[in-house]
């Protein structure tokens, strides 16, 4: 009987080894459509007096790859909104195309795009100051309400120039969504 037992942990034991930990799958960087008129995310943007340490609090639930956007950069973001009770207040099926720094989008949900990578997914607590602020969004959203995003960022996928590296500028040398002199879309 122990012989067996030994033979079947032996067999047990080569097959996990040679079978390997389950395949990780990466998670989509690019976005093929998105809409550009988003009214939910419309409200204050961040200004000079917008405080810079305003209690927004980023929490990453999946890494995303390649560079971190910046200003001025198009980016498609998928969200679900909620009150901090957990109540969803909105979810679209189809993400949203930003340009950060230029899209009149709410201070708190834009400075929480700032920095995320393609395919990276945050939670964001947004407290109502950076949110919809002193008069909420009557009558979905109270005043004074703090709000929680999760939100999926991916690169628009007719724009990418490099795979893995940020998005375009969308207006480069005068033209609209065109790579600089020299180089190509893909």
């Amino acid at each position: 009987m122990r012989p067996i037992l030994f033979e079947t942990s032996i067999l047990i034991a080569s097959l996990a080894i040679s079978c390997g930990p389950p395949p990780v799958f990466a998670r989509p960087t690019t976005a093929n459509n998105a809409r550009s008129d988003d009214p939910w995310l419309l409200g204050a943007q961040c200004t000079a007096d917008t405080p810079a340490d305003a209690n927004l609090r980023i929490q990453v639930l999946a890494e995303g790859t390649g560079a971190p956007v910046t200003p001025g950069m198009t980016v498609r973001a998928h969200y679900v909104a909620s009150m901090s009770d957990g109540h969803v207040v909105h979810d679209e099926d189809l993400p949203s195309e930003i340009i950060l720094g230029s899209t009149k989008t709410i201070c708190g949900f834009e400075r929480a795009l700032a920095g995320m990578r393609p395919g990276e997914q945050r939670r964001i607590e947004v407290p109502w100051q950076l949110a919809f602020g002193d008069a909420g969004r009557p009558p979905e959203i109270p005043p004074r309400t703090d709000l929680v995003f999760v939100i999926d960022l991916y690169l628009p996928a007719d724009l990418v120039i490099n795979a893995g590296g940020p998005p375009p500028n969308p207006i480069q040398n005068g033209r609209v969504g065109q790579p600089p002199p020299g180089q190509t879309m893909h």
